[in-house]
């Protein structure tokens, strides 16, 4: 019967990785993706994901790990971090493990040493990128802002982060979005290897 509960500390029958797994699956989707130049043609990028600008929205478990990775394995550069108290604006970019543990000391961005510093973070969701990533919120792109997205790409991190409405204005300007059910697989992937283990 524990093992229909996921996420459970590996020494009560939990895996190894479980924590990062979310995060890990929007790094892995990324890579997949620079991996078909078609796909990265469409999006008006090229190259790799080395050097890419990237913003993410919601410095949480999912927005934490995918940004980690990217900046550390894929030499992607997070020139924005938009969290509940505000946002911050680098484009030299962050380094995302001293970011996280500010905000785990000080409970939010505001302060930090480097980097602008705006109390409505929302409003760097519309800064120029090559890579969005919005991991917080429910409808953080909507039919407000989508018109103002300059983000080539837009990864899916948090459940239903962009509306309907925000979806059509996005793909008529040629924006590209990785949708949730994909990306987060990783999380529900870890679960299932969870759930099904002896």
């Amino acid at each position: 019967s524990r093992a229909c509960v996921t996420g459970k500390p590996v020494n009560a029958g939990g895996i190894q990785g479980r924590t990062e797994a979310t995060g890990r699956g929007v790094q892995y989707a990324l890579q997949e993706f620079f991996r078909h130049p078609e796909d990265v043609k469409k999006a008006g990028l090229d190259g790799t994901l080395d050097g890419k600008r990237v913003i993410v929205q919601g410095l949480g478990n999912v927005g934490y790990h995918g940004a980690k990775f990217l900046q550390e394995e894929d030499g992607c550069k997070v020139i924005a971090i938009i969290e509940r108290d505000g946002g911050l604006y680098d484009e030299n970019g962050f380094d995302i493990e001293d970011v996280r543990n500010w905000i785990a000391k000080h409970n939010g961005v505001d302060g930090y040493p480097s980097g602008k510093y705006i109390k409505n973070g929302a409003k760097y969701l519309e800064e120029d990128c090559d890579i969005l990533i919005p991991a917080a919120l429910e409808g953080v792109i909507n039919l407000e802002n989508a018109a103002n997205i300059k983000a080539n790409l837009i990864i899916e991190a948090a459940n239903g982060p962009v509306t309907a409405g925000a979806d059509e204005v996005l793909r008529q300007k040629g924006t590209v979005i990785i949708p949730e059910m994909y990306d987060n697989a990783g999380g529900v992937t870890v679960s299932y290897i969870e759930w099904v283990k002896k």
